[in-house]
């Protein structure tokens, strides 16, 4: 049981009767992440009850824990005012998360409140695009100017601290916002008071563009461990800050879609309790009706093969073995295969590298399961070639699952796909049609000597 949880009947005790002093004793101590949690379990309207309660800042800091399909429905049940005033505290990049949750007709008629600065602010992250840095960026970065002392920075860092998401990194700008350079807070607090920032600042720094791919700004963080990476434009211009707790929410939002094509369900927008019934059947039905047709590839692959199983009905007690290793191989190769994309462990240039390994791999594994195959239709009492061609037809379709496994997802991400799509049911219904043909076309060859 979490902690706060422990408080949950004392708070909705003290909401049905009004009492407002003990609602605010039982969050006194609370973190606002523990309060979040807590309020998840309560409905919209009574955590716009106490969101209200606990007043600015409190209430702004446990509102920000929500999730945005909570925000969107907590805001229903405050006013208008409350609203704005609630919008405008949040950072830029939070606050247009949850304006893009919000109907169209809401956010046009809650604009006009907000604040010029603002409302500007919000016009402008709004028009980049989805998953793009730009949609992911905050604009409350600290900058400087290349030509001020350490003394005046440290001064003008005190002045503008407050409204900055983070003052770690300082950025040197010239008057058109070109980006110069970068300073740590570390750097900037060590050098000598009379020292010149652009004396002192790191030039040509890591940067994004507002166009790049959220995913590739996620790597970036994982690959230079920064807490924030500057954004520019085309013209160099710095335009915002991605913080690394966006990266963060970017990673685990990036991983749970895989994971969820991986299970060959198309990715949810919304947590699994928060999504409609009837659209988690609707993606959830496509795609297994569309491996449901697909799986028919291996009926007609039996078919096919009707006469040589007939004579030796031996024959068909094996398949399932045969077409689960395949199946189990083929699985194991597309995930290592696309976890390696995803963490850049394996590039699209490392195809054939690719190839070699998984194929001595699939001979090597395929040899061994094949001969425990043998053994067991020995121990029932097959006829010799039958025992061969399970043995024969395990290596080759274990060969054949490491293989296609590790090449497909290449392959799809060589024609701008997401290499998850190929998901491990895909690889083993591909698998299974393959192990069939190479199961009974071995099985032919042996059983007409």
């Amino acid at each position: 049981m979490r902690v706060s949880k422990l408080f949950l009947p004392e708070v909705t005790e003290a909401i049905e009767k009004g009492d407002l002093e003990s609602l605010r004793t039982v969050f006194e101590d609370l973190h606002p992440s523990d309060i979040a949690e807590l309020l998840t379990e309560l409905t919209p309207e009574r955590i716009a009850a106490i969101v209200r309660i606990l007043r600015f800042p409190k209430g702004i800091e446990v509102f920000e824990q929500l999730d945005l399909q909570t925000q969107a429905n907590v805001l229903t049940h405050l006013g208008r005012t409350e609203t704005i005033n609630i919008l405008e505290e949040l950072s830029p990049d939070d606050r247009v998360d949850l304006l893009k949750k919000l109907p169209e007709q809401t956010v046009d008629s809650l604009l006009p409140f907000m604040a010029q600065a603002e409302r500007d602010d919000v016009r402008k992250l709004l028009q980049y695009g989805e998953n793009t840095a730009g949609a992911l960026m905050t604009t409350e970065y600290a900058s400087l100017p290349a030509r001020m002392t350490v003394a005046d920075a440290l001064v003008r860092l005190r002045a503008i601290a407050p409204n900055s998401e983070t003052i770690y990194y300082l950025y040197v700008t010239d008057p058109s916002r070109k980006l110069l350079g970068i300073i740590s807070l570390r750097e900037l607090v060590l050098a000598k008071s009379s020292q010149i920032i652009e004396e002192i600042m790191s030039q040509a720094p890591i940067t994004v563009s507002v166009e790049d791919d959220q995913e590739g700004v996620a790597k970036a963080f994982a690959k230079y461990d920064f807490l924030a990476i500057p954004v520019v434009d085309k013209e160099s211009r710095l335009v915002g800050i991605i913080t690394y707790d966006d990266a963060l929410d970017v990673i685990v939002k990036e991983q749970t879609e895989d994971v969820q094509r991986l299970g060959a369900v198309e990715p949810l927008n919304e947590p699994y309790f928060q999504t409609n019934f009837w659209k988690l059947t609707q993606k959830r039905g496509l795609w297994l009706l569309l491996l449901f047709v697909s799986e028919f590839f291996t009926g007609s692959a039996l078919r096919h093969y009707e006469k040589e199983w007939a004579n030796a009905l031996t024959l068909v007690f094996f398949v399932p073995l045969i077409l689960s290793a395949g199946g189990n191989s083929g699985s194991q190769s597309v995930s290592l295969i696309i976890r390696g994309l995803a963490v850049g462990d394996v590039k699209l240039r490392d195809f054939f590298k690719v190839v070699r390994r998984e194929l001595i791999m699939g001979i090597m594994l395929g040899v061994f399961l094949g001969g425990i195959g043998m053994l067991r239709a020995a121990s029932w009492d097959s006829p010799p070639n039958v025992c061969i061609s399970v043995g024969i037809a395990l290596a080759g379709v274990v060969t054949a699952g490491s293989l296609i496994g590790a090449c497909l997802p290449l392959l799809l991400k060589r024609i701008g796909m997401d290499p998850a799509i190929m998901s491990a049911p895909f690889v083993a219904t591909f698998v299974d049609v393959t192990g069939i043909v190479i199961y009974f076309n071995v099985a032919q060859f042996l059983l007409s000597r």
